[in-house]
């Protein structure tokens, strides 16, 4: 995946000046794909050239001199939308420095490796609380995104959008479970090896 195609996926449901997709980004794609502001409007210009978008100068409010430029996804903008949607993908390599950690944890005390393994447990608690609020949202169709791409959108897909959303994020909500198990086994490993008890096979 990369930005170009995130931002493709998001003026597929109209419109947007940079600030609203920006805006959308972060209540949205954010969730999978961090990027900065800065990067978003260095792509968007990008695209322009490419001719995968087409941008329209606006005014901006009452300000005669003051403007702002509304994006909107061109033909080619949708079928590389679509082609990068068939494509698949090599998965990424693993970098991990939690794990990485993990693996020296020796080199430090047992609670030092707790404090790294209860910091680790409660980011991803925070996260897969994230991800739950943001699925019942979708389920809901309460997302501001999702109503416009709904509503521009034939009824007899809506089911589909919703669903691909739904599924995708309860891939997080599992991803960030299995991190929090992990974790907490870390910290009951860290018992048994401080009480000199019997180790796991």
């Amino acid at each position: 995946m990369s930005l170009r195609h995130a931002l493709l996926a998001l003026l597929e449901a109209g419109a947007m000046t940079g600030y609203e997709l920006a805006k959308q980004f972060d209540q949205s794609v954010a969730y999978v794909w961090h990027a900065q502001h800065s990067q978003i409007y260095t792509e968007l210009r990008r695209l322009e050239a490419g001719g995968l978008v087409v941008a329209e100068t606006l005014a901006r409010g009452d300000k005669a001199l003051a403007t702002k430029r509304a994006y909107t996804l061109t033909e080619a903008g949708l079928a590389e939308l679509r082609r990068w949607v068939r494509e698949v993908e090599e998965p990424p390599a693993t970098r991990d420095s939690a794990y990485v950690k993990a693996t020296y944890l020796e080199y430090g005390s047992f609670q030092e490796a707790r404090t790294q393994l209860r910091a680790h447990r409660a980011h991803y608690e925070a996260l897969r609380d994230r991800y739950e609020l943001h699925v019942d949202q979708l389920a809901r169709r309460e997302t501001a995104l999702l109503r416009r791409r709904l509503a521009g959108s034939p009824a007899e897909s809506h089911d589909a959008i919703v669903a691909y959303k739904v599924h995708a994020y309860r891939g997080l909500i599992a991803r960030a479970r299995t991190e929090i198990e992990w974790a907490e086994r870390g910290l009951e490993l860290i018992d048994r090896l401080e009480d000199g008890g019997t180790l796991p096979k």
